[in-house]
C-alpha cells in the first residue's frame, strides 16, 4: 500500500520566483518570510491539506507545481517522511 503524498520545496534550489504560487489551482503555496540559504524568500507549502494529491494514495493527479518550477525545487514525498 502506498502512503499519502505531500509537496516539498527544497530550499537549496528555490530562487523565490513564485511561479508555483501562481500555478497552483488550490493555493497550497505562499511566499516565505524567512530568507533561504540562497538568499531568497523561497516559496513554502502553507496549505498542504488543500492539495489535490494530499489525500490520495498512488498516482498523483496534479503536478502543476512540479512541472512549472524552473529550478526543479519541488518534489513529492510520502507524508510523515523526514525531509531536509
Amino acid at each position: 500500500m502506498q502512503s499519502k503524498m505531500k509537496p516539498v520545496v527544497d530550499l537549496k534550489y528555490c530562487k523565490g520566483c513564485n511561479i508555483c504560487i501562481y500555478m497552483c489551482p488550490k493555493k497550497c503555496y505562499s511566499k516565505g518570510v524567512d530568507i533561504s540559504p540562497r538568499g531568497y524568500f523561497a516559496a513554502v507549502v502553507s496549505e498542504p491539506q488543500n492539495c489535490y494529491n494530499h489525500k490520495r494514495e498512488g498516482k498523483l493527479i496534479c503536478e502543476l507545481c512540479v512541472l512549472s518550477c524552473p529550478d526543479q525545487a519541488i518534489s513529492w514525498h510520502p507524508e510523515g517522511e523526514e525531509t531536509k
